[in-house]
């Protein structure tokens, strides 16, 4: 593959670009270079933040920890891909930290999507719906035969597994929510626990079919039957959505859904299928997403070289729109136009001011003042991941810095920097 493309395959599938890995990835074959950033070999092993499992302490300043532990993380992974879906499958299947029980329940849904990153579809549905985060999240600890409770039933079918439109009907979210009666939590709201005194053993029909559904049943044949070919094309399209522009053509979909559909829904061919696509190198995909705050303040801290806990980006995601580990609703977050907004431009000045003082602090990259004025904006452009800047921003860059050192006052520094990560090329996934 030549750079370019190096370039782009490293930042979809990362924070920033990591020059050292384009430089490894550029002399290899697109399907080498594609499994070397699919190989999560060299990451560690995740360690969950030091007393999450306290369930005396303070859930707020536990999951507050467990944010600061999981951007880091997304920082320094060697194979960053690996953090990357997990953040996709977090507003996927998303929950909010704010219902669970305890921080520990959302540390087990986080550490349950990075192991089943390359696992079967199936598999990663089913064992979502019976976490404690989605019990408590949607309410199907509380559905009962007799009085059942459709929160996830209509969420299954609607946003995990079908998407809206034709594929199900609101009988089929009715019924569905029979089936799934009875499967919810042990005393102390702890772990999931099958209690069959309130599970509703009647016939239902789903999907057309009449029998004595189970609520995993449900999940199974939406996968694998009537609905196979849509539920794939639904988890294909929401994939290629995140990782290259929304709204691909059909032809794309059929593209990337042949071999995830003949291996038992494998997510790693469907990835594989996603990153080794020819459309994925296009223009259009290229230029097709803006970063989301998580993804736009990882990669300026990952330039930094400011660890999370330093930087603290969870102090400021929220005002930018995009509070991790509370997503706004079960649909998760939007993509592109959702971030931009003139309070999240606000918010993301001021982080990157925020950041700027930290990294002064350490006398980072204060060589420019050695530097000519178009060699700092060499220099920055490296540095900040952005093989490419528009005539627009360079000018805009340079003049700042001509008009700065011509007054010898000291904020041309921090100011430029700021500038660089408030530029519409920063902006850019």
């Amino acid at each position: 593959m030549d750079r370019a493309d190096a370039e782009h395959l490293v930042r979809r599938t990362g924070f920033g670009i990591d020059w050292a890995l384009v430089d490894q990835l550029t002399p290899m074959s697109r399907a080498d270079a594609v499994a070397t950033l699919m190989d999560f070999s060299s990451n560690p092993t995740p360690q969950p933040p030091a007393g999450i499992f306290d369930e005396e302490g303070s859930k707020w300043r536990q999951v507050a920890d467990l944010k600061v532990w999981w951007m880091e993380r997304m920082r320094l992974m060697p194979r960053p891909l690996q953090e990357k879906l997990t953040f996709f499958w977090h507003g996927h299947f998303a929950t909010n930290a704010d219902t669970h029980r305890y921080a520990w329940q959302t540390w087990q849904e986080n550490n349950l999507f990075r192991g089943m990153l390359f696992g079967s579809f199936r598999d990663l549905a089913q064992a979502m719906s019976v976490t404690p985060s989605m019990l408590l999240y949607l309410d199907n600890y509380r559905n009962k035969a007799g009085n059942p409770n459709e929160n996830f039933a209509r969420e299954l079918l609607e946003l995990h597994l079908l998407g809206p439109g034709e594929h199900h009907s609101e009988n089929d979210i009715i019924e569905t929510a029979r089936a799934w009666t009875g499967h919810h939590l042990s005393d102390g709201l702890k772990n999931y626990q099958y209690n069959s005194y309130w599970h509703d053993h009647r016939n239902k029909t789903i999907f057309g079919i009449t029998k004595n559904w189970d609520g995993p049943q449900v999940i199974d044949e939406a996968v694998y039957g009537v609905h196979r070919i849509a539920s794939a094309r639904y988890i294909a399209t929401e994939l290629w959505s995140f990782l290259a522009y929304p709204n691909p053509s059909s032809s794309v979909i059929d593209d990337i859904t042949a071999d995830y559909l003949n291996n038992n829904l494998n997510l790693g061919l469907l990835v594989r299928s996603v990153l080794m696509h020819d459309e994925f190198y296009s223009t259009q995909a290229r230029t097709g997403l803006v970063r989301s705050p998580v993804e736009w303040a990882v990669a300026c801290a990952r330039a930094g070289a400011s660890p999370a806990s330093e930087c603290r980006p969870d102090w400021w995601i929220r005002d930018m729109g995009q509070n991790l580990l509370h997503p706004p609703n079960p649909s998760g977050w939007k993509q592109n136009a959702e971030w931009i907004s003139a309070t999240g431009a606000w918010a993301r000045a001021d982080f990157a001011s925020h950041l700027v003082w930290k990294m002064s602090q350490r006398d980072h990259l204060e060589e420019i003042y050695d530097l000519s004025v178009p060699a700092v904006v060499d220099l920055l452009r490296g540095w900040f991941s952005l093989n490419t800047l528009t005539t627009t921003t360079r000018r805009a860059l340079e003049d700042y810095l001509y008009a700065e050192r011509a007054t010898e006052e000291w904020p041309q520094y921090r100011n430029v920097l700021t500038l660089v990560m408030l530029s519409p090329e920063m902006q850019l996934a």
